[in-house]
């Protein structure tokens, strides 16, 4: 019992003493360099106006059949939860589906479609920000 005292005054005694060391340190001044600052803002100004990417999104289908397109829309959409957006260049409906960064991310993706739609394929295509 003795020893349980005296570790809790050996540890009150040290906070006491610590406490106003503790609290100067809390006050942290961050000074940029002005070199820095401007190249920061060069680079935000030079780069707002890109706003996608080139990456790549699932072909799950190619028809000339609107009604086929649209009826294989919704059973993709029923089965997968990537998005889905489909594109009409004379004469065929493109059915697209999913946003990917990288290859190796969508042949990931792909290959568990294929299992119910063997026909797709990888397409590349510009991908929005916030797509991904």
């Amino acid at each position: 019992m003795a020893i349980y005292n005296n570790s809790i005054k050996l540890i009150w005694i040290s906070l006491i003493l610590c406490g106003p060391i503790l609290k100067g340190q809390t006050n942290i001044i961050i000074k940029e360099d002005p070199t820095v600052s401007r190249e920061m803002e060069k680079y935000i100004r030079n780069n707002s106006s890109v706003t996608h990417l080139s990456g790549w999104r699932i072909a799950v289908t190619t028809t000339t059949d609107r009604r086929l397109m649209e009826q294989t829309k919704v059973k993709f959409q029923n089965q997968f939860d990537y998005k889905v957006k489909w594109e009409y260049k004379e004469p065929y409906y493109y059915l697209r589906a999913g946003a990917f960064l990288t290859r190796t991310e969508a042949n990931q993706a792909l290959d568990a479609v294929k299992k119910k739609f063997p026909e797709a394929f990888l397409s590349m295509d510009k991908v929005a920000y916030e797509e991904l």
